[in-house]
């Protein structure tokens, strides 16, 4: 997802659950996760070039040290963890032809019925995410460029098949799909918290 849909994903999933302040940290490590370091190397940051396996294990990791940091009330390292968490999962949606294989099996649905984790659709064979050729890849990342360097790359590149961005076939299915998810990784992490760990994580204020 480009940066702002990120953010508005993440600000309509969770803005009910966490106080501004917590939210903006929360955002701000989310977007951490598309910094130049982060875009090669780390496949698994993205589920780009088929890294689900990796990408399922990054997200078990940072729910694990989500619920240590609130243990030890380290309410920082947790949002930080939680926003990296956010990224990775909105990132599927956008990365993967996981919408694709749902509207192919409901092609009668609005963007608002898709279902962001269906057992079926996630072990299906067919499941794949796009692949990034560098270094031609890289210049479709330029406004400018990107109508001369696409048509070059093959369909299963990045370039093809993401959905970042409003006019991409899918967008508002994985944008939809990313808000379901999103808010249900902080209710699935919520319900292993006390009462007090969620108003610490909340910023001590619940909405």
């Amino acid at each position: 997802m480009k940066v702002q849909y990120h953010r508005q994903i993440t600000l309509e999933a969770l803005s009910l659950y966490f106080h501004k302040s917590a939210l903006a940290q929360i955002i701000c490590a989310n977007l951490g996760q598309d910094a130049l370091r982060y875009q090669l190397g780390h496949d698994h940051f993205h589920y780009d070039n088929n890294a689900f396996a990796a990408g399922d294990a990054y997200i078990d990791e940072l729910r694990h040290f989500v619920l240590v940091a609130l243990e030890q009330a380290d309410v920082v390292s947790a949002r930080e963890s939680f926003g990296r968490l956010t990224h990775t999962v909105q990132d599927f949606y956008a990365h993967s032809n996981y919408v694709s294989l749902w509207r192919q099996q409901h092609p009668e649905t609005a963007a608002c019925e898709i279902e962001p984790v269906l057992p079926e659709l996630l072990q299906n064979s067919r499941l794949c995410s796009g692949r990034l050729y560098y270094p031609l890849e890289a210049l479709s990342f330029v406004a400018i460029l990107k109508p001369l360097v696409v048509p070059l790359l093959p369909r299963d590149s990045h370039a093809w098949m993401s959905m970042d961005e409003p006019g991409r076939p899918g967008f508002e299915y994985a944008f939809a799909a990313a808000v379901k998810r999103t808010g249900a990784e902080y209710l699935d992490i919520a319900e292993h918290l006390t009462e007090k760990q969620i108003v610490l994580f909340a910023g001590n204020t619940i909405k």
